[in-house]
């Protein structure tokens, strides 16, 4: 099974965690260890230090053509960012194909009157948001207010809970085409098999969130859910090879 991680970070944090991954080798290692073939990534300091510095330091991931950056975004309005058309040549320029968003910690709205021309550039390029649900301001409605606000928008939504949030997500699925969730915290029981046969495959990526999690766990869970060589394939690696390769430069 070809897997593709799309939720790793690595970078020291302020906080030790169990699994400290500090350098791209580290990740490769992880990758190794668990199976793993290609990640997309970020680096830690952007949610725990500066955004701009961790974008800055994307460009380690250049020797290591595994690792695909994911770059972070602020409002434009404070100077800390270049206006939305730069910022998207700096994307294209460091070959990101994704962006992460972290709006409770760094303390903006995602808002079209706030983020409109950021986000409106992202969809019109294709190019992914991927967020963790704890940090959509509002929780799940936020998420139902920026999916309203922007339907074309290409939203990955990591870290979804444990518990089963099904109730919250499926309806997204099933209303906006470009709404995806990861595999980071989908642990019910059943929950994953339960979802690919009533929702389909489509719309899920694998992805781990190591450091906090173990990929090795979601490896496992994906390998024995119970589902076709198709689905699992599909969640495995081809949603997000699909995904990043319908960036429109």
């Amino acid at each position: 099974m070809r897997l593709f991680d799309c939720d790793i970070a690595y970078g020291r944090g302020s906080t030790a965690l169990p699994r400290e991954v500090e350098t791209p080798e580290a990740i490769v290692a992880e990758l190794d260890h668990c199976g793993v073939a290609e990640a997309l990534v970020w680096h830690r300091d952007a949610w725990e230090r500066d955004f701009d510095t961790a974008n800055e330091r994307m460009i380690e991931l250049d020797a290591f053509p595994r690792l695909h950056p994911a770059m972070t975004f602020v409002p434009t309005c404070c100077a800390e960012m270049p206006c939305a058309v730069d910022f998207v040549k700096q994307l294209r320029a460091r070959g990101a194909q994704a962006v992460r968003a972290f709006p409770a910690r760094h303390r903006y709205s995602l808002d079209p009157v706030a983020c409109g021309d950021l986000i409106d550039l992202f969809t019109v390029y294709s190019v992914p948001v991927f967020m963790p649900l704890a940090e959509v301001p509002g929780g799940w409605e936020g998420v139902y207010t920026l999916m309203r606000n922007f339907p074309r928008l290409r939203l990955v939504l990591t870290e979804t809970g444990c518990w089963g949030e099904d109730r919250f997500f499926r309806p997204l699925m099933k209303t906006y085409e470009h709404f995806y969730i990861t595999t980071n915290r989908l642990e019910t029981a059943g929950q994953l098999k339960d979802l690919v046969d009533r929702a389909g495959a489509t719309r899920i990526l694998f992805g781990s969130g190591l450091p906090h999690n173990y990929p090795g766990g979601y490896v496992l869970m994906l390998a024995r859910a119970g589902l076709t060589d198709e689905a699992r394939d599909a969640i495995a690696h081809r949603n997000i090879e699909r995904l990043l390769g319908e960036v429109d430069w």
